[in-house]
């Protein structure tokens, strides 16, 4: 019993500790504005195209997985309810550029949105990967804290 005891306990540490993140936020001066252009060119005519009524149609910008989980329908319905808590998108802003650790292939580029009907920030969370395409993108309430 003892030993079982041990191999669970050993097996969750090393669990934890594989799983846990370590977030670096890249200096003004390490950022590379083309990476930060790229996402927030995305960002804003994503946002802006789902303003107006329609869906974002995917290019080469993005992996397929991503394009595959942004569906027209997901998008609309997403759109929808940030709509009716928060209003109409109306602009976002450059705040950091974080990366995983050492491995600096993934951007986490993170900005402040505004919305129509409301004074809270929205983040808006793009993430590129080595090849500068679009891995990863998300909207949530703002926190200082990554």
């Amino acid at each position: 019993m003892k030993s079982i005891t041990l191999i669970i306990s050993t097996c969750i540490l090393f669990c934890l500790n594989s799983c846990s993140q370590d977030f670096e936020k890249l200096s003004d001066s390490d950022v590379d504005k083309s990476k930060v252009k790229i996402a927030r060119d995305f960002a804003s005519d994503y946002m802006t195209k789902l303003k107006n009524g329609e869906a974002y149609q995917f290019q080469d910008e993005a992996i397929d997985a991503l394009k595959n989980q942004l569906t027209e329908e997901y998008q609309k319905t997403v759109y929808q309810q940030l709509k009716d808590k928060f209003g109409d998108f109306q602009s976002l802003d450059y705040v950091e550029t974080w990366i995983q650790g050492s491995n600096n292939s993934l951007k986490i580029i993170r900005f402040k949105s505004d919305f129509d009907r409301s004074s809270k920030k929205l983040e808006i969370r793009v993430v590129l990967n080595e090849s500068d395409k679009i891995a990863g993108f998300w909207i949530k309430p703002w926190s200082d804290m990554l």
